[in-house]
């Protein structure tokens, strides 16, 4: 019996120990499981860390590839060349930051870009050149024509009065054969413009005083206008002289003054005369006239008064 419960003693004693010991363990095993615990919910804190992260990289790594493009697009260049002719800017990171801020809320007010801008430019500039040497063109043209014009004016303006001069003093001569005397003016109203000026006719026959064209009478008149029709022909002379119905407001007496001065000329002008006066056409070499010899028909007749005088005589 002693040695049993000696031994029932150790057992408890035993017991009691291990009893120490298994709660000894149980804390140890929770203490390692709360340890456990918190490891498992910092690996998931990680986890979904570098989750975040790992998005947050392909999204910057997608802007970043963005942007790239973007830039390559607008500059027509590839990033690598940008950077290496990039100019290095000096200043704090701060401040360049608020100034590309500023620069960006600028370009959004400014409103989308035209990404055609540099190729409507080029086609703009080159439409400009072009216009520009039209333009140029012009204004030399312009030029060269107003110098040529005034060379013209001058030219003519020195012809003009020279010309003038000449048949002015053909005129006062021609008229005193007509008139048997008298006197005529023939002049520029404006004479510091010979080219517009309008040309002044006075005219004074023998026993009058001058006066104006219009005031003459119809006979004095068609004298006056055939004195300056052959002042003007004897200035520049021509082989050949159509004259109609120039002696049909003349009396007897002015149509022989008219026939001398045609007595005069023709032998360096051969004058064709359209008249119905009989003493015009006595002194014809040829006449030409338009007969019916049958009634509805009608013939032209020419006679060369030369050769039936010959043949009388």
């Amino acid at each position: 019996m002693a040695e049993r419960q000696t031994a029932v003693k150790e057992l408890d004693v035993a017991a009691r120990a291990a009893g120490a010991g298994v709660g000894k363990a149980d804390s140890a095993v929770a203490d390692a499981e709360a340890v456990l615990e918190q490891a498992r919910q910092t690996l998931d804190r990680v986890t979904e860390e570098s989750h975040r992260v790992e998005l947050e990289a392909t999204e910057a790594e997608g802007r970043r590839r963005a942007l790239i493009e973007r830039i390559e697009a607008e500059w027509h260049k590839s990033l690598d060349a940008l950077l290496e002719e990039a100019t290095p800017v000096d200043g704090e990171t701060e401040v360049l930051r608020e100034e590309a801020e500023r620069l960006e809320r600028e370009l959004d007010r400014m409103g989308p870009v035209n990404l055609l801008a540099v190729e409507e430019h080029a086609e703009e500039q080159k439409r400009l050149d072009f216009l520009s040497t039209q333009r140029d063109d012009l204004v030399a043209a312009r030029d060269s024509l107003g110098q040529a014009l005034r060379e013209i004016e001058t030219t003519a303006r020195e012809m003009f009065v020279e010309t003038f001069a000449a048949i002015r003093e053909h005129f006062r001569s021609v008229f005193q054969t007509l008139f048997d005397g008298g006197d005529c003016e023939l002049r520029l109203t404006d004479e510091a413009d010979p080219l517009g000026s309008d040309i002044l006719i006075q005219a004074a026959p023998r026993g009058k005083r001058i006066q104006r064209i219009h005031l003459l009478s119809t006979g004095e008149r068609a004298l006056v206008a055939t004195s300056l029709l052959f002042a003007i022909y004897l200035n520049k002379p021509a082989p050949f002289c159509l004259l109609d119905e120039v002696d049909a407001p003349l009396d007897d007496s002015n149509v022989m003054r008219f026939v001398r001065l045609l007595e005069e000329f023709k032998s360096e002008t051969q004058f064709i005369v359209i008249t119905h006066n009989p003493r015009t056409m006595q002194v014809a070499d040829s006449v030409y006239g338009v007969t019916m010899q049958e009634p509805g028909v009608s013939s032209i007749v020419g006679v060369r008064l030369g050769e039936v005088q010959a043949t009388f005589a």
